[in-house]
């Protein structure tokens, strides 16, 4: 007996100890909602095709923060989907085609309007017009610098920073309910499995080849020294997150991608505990085929 007892006393220290670690991430990408925004909408057109183009910026978790809202003019429907570009990207990435993976961002995105979404495109934290808060640098320069707090507050800040503008877009719309699918890509996607581990409004989220490989190996490989790069990973190791998902979630992965093996993707997936969850596996690297735009729509779409 006696056995058995100290064998339960063991599991339960256990089983307390992973809540008490799950709940610190969750308090650590925590916020406190905002009572005013100081809302401004800096842009505001029409396209051809009817659907409304906003460039909307509010006062955000610590600063001002800037968003593209797409409404269709037809198809109209009660749906939100965020989408988060990578890192070194920004919001421009999915309205202006300057490269072969932004053209895909844009087909992507005008596909989505075009079968009835609204679409809400944020700036991550020290990227395209927030840049001004790194004064100009690239966010890839952190790790060289041993920068771990800016490495700290892209992550975390940028979690928070969508949270309220959920908030925001939730308050124009008390009576009816609102849904929120997210889908992000490389780094995006990261930011889409920290987001969907903490918020509960959350729909559905795709996460588009998510850097799920060794975070101190990839941390080194950028330029961080081994101990910034094992701080970096207390709080931010895609393996924390897994058994943490809410919503239902789709992984869309190459299978020559350089920032994780397909073990390790695998291995991610394996330890998501929720049932609702896909993983797919495509033969390219980082950049995926056009092939993965209509999975995109296809996983958002699931009954």
């Amino acid at each position: 007996m006696s056995i058995i007892r100290t064998l339960l006393i063991i599991f339960g220290l256990i089983l307390i100890s992973s809540i008490s670690f799950a709940q610190e991430e969750i308090t650590y990408l925590s916020y406190y909602p905002k009572v005013e925004y100081n809302a401004k909408v800096a842009e505001s057109n029409t396209s051809d095709d009817g659907s409304m183009f906003e460039k909307i910026v509010i006062d955000a978790f610590d600063s001002r923060v800037p968003f593209y809202v797409i409404k269709p003019e037809i198809n109209k429907t009660n749906k939100f989907v965020i989408l988060l570009h990578g890192i070194t990207g920004s919001k421009e990435n999915w309205v202006n085609p300057t490269s072969s993976l932004s053209k895909k961002y844009v087909k992507l995105k005008d596909s989505l309007v075009s079968i009835g979404y609204n679409v809400i495109i944020p700036d991550a934290k020290y990227h395209g017009e927030r840049s001004y808060e790194a004064d100009f640098a690239s966010p890839i320069s952190f790790f060289s610098t041993q920068d771990v707090q800016k490495i700290h507050n892209l992550w975390s800040t940028t979690v928070k920073d969508i949270r309220v503008i959920m908030d925001y877009m939730q308050s124009f719309s008390k009576e009816e309910q609102i849904t929120f699918d997210v889908v992000g890509y490389s780094m995006g996607g990261l930011m889409a499995i920290y987001l969907n581990s903490v918020d509960d409004r959350l729909n559905r989220i795709v996460a588009c080849v998510a850097p799920l490989g060794n975070t101190i190996k990839a941390g080194m490989s950028l330029g961080l020294n081994e101990e910034n790069a094992k701080k970096v990973e207390e709080h931010f190791s895609s393996e924390i997150y897994a058994p943490l998902q809410k919503a239902p979630i789709t992984l869309l992965m190459g299978t020559k991608d350089g920032w994780y093996t397909e073990k390790e993707a695998q291995d991610f997936y394996n330890n998501i505990e929720i049932k609702s969850k896909t993983l797919k596996f495509y033969e390219s690297g980082h950049y995926l085929p056009e092939e993965f735009i209509s999975d995109v729509i296809k996983s958002l779409n699931k009954k």
